[in-house]
């Protein structure tokens, strides 16, 4: 027969295994939606080419034109839907960009291509995205590329309203709910893990 001791030793190594096994499952289900959070979105980023006023009010002005592109003309009903469109029309935001800097009596060279790239968390208006690697439309504006960046989703349209976009309630949690310990896990273990080479896709 046990001792009082060795019960409550036991009783202590029973309840630590299975907050173990619980946390691992919990882990494992946060990392599993953040993987489907990233499959689900398409990213936009327009790198700049210096942090001078100039080159920095040129980015803004390019951001403009092409998310009134996308607004207008990208009929995507799915994630599968906005790749597609936006791979079939790096020429055509090659394109408003180039005529959104001539109006503003610029001209450089500007570089559009989908790529796969890593992200730092960015935090929108009611909402937030965990770092880690996802699919986005880039474009490059010149050649030195040296500028701060603006990131933003196109898919779901994030850019403009930041919640309720995606198909699971999981990741509409992930993104739109409070910045609480299972986002901060997802952060940190994207941070941590997420390779930081950029792949081109297309373009």
């Amino acid at each position: 027969m046990l001792s009082r001791r060795e019960m409550g030793v036991l009783c202590a190594s029973l309840l630590f295994c299975l907050l173990l096994s619980l946390g691992a499952g919990w882990a494992q289900s946060q990392l599993i939606t953040a993987d489907q959070l990233a499959a689900d979105t398409l990213r936009l980023h327009i790198r700049a080419d210096t942090d001078s006023v100039r080159d920095q009010s040129a980015k803004l002005a390019v951001r403009d034109a092409v998310l009134a592109l996308t607004d207008e003309a990208c009929p995507a009903d799915s994630r599968a839907d906005a790749w597609a469109w936006a791979a079939e029309n790096l020429v055509r935001f090659e394109l408003t960009a180039r005529q959104t800097l001539a109006a503003l009596g610029i001209r450089t060279p500007v570089k559009a291509c989908l790529v796969n790239m890593y992200f730092p968390t960015r935090r929108y208006d009611g909402g937030a995205l965990p770092a880690g690697r996802y699919d986005a439309v880039r474009l490059d504006i010149g050649t030195r590329r040296a500028g701060r960046n603006w990131w933003c989703v196109l898919y779901p349209g994030l850019c403009r309203s930041a919640c309720g976009g995606y198909d699971t309630p999981a990741e509409n949690d992930l993104v739109c709910g409070e910045y609480i310990v299972r986002f901060r896990f997802v952060e940190w273990w994207g941070g941590l893990t997420a390779p930081r080479e950029d792949v081109v896709l297309a373009g």
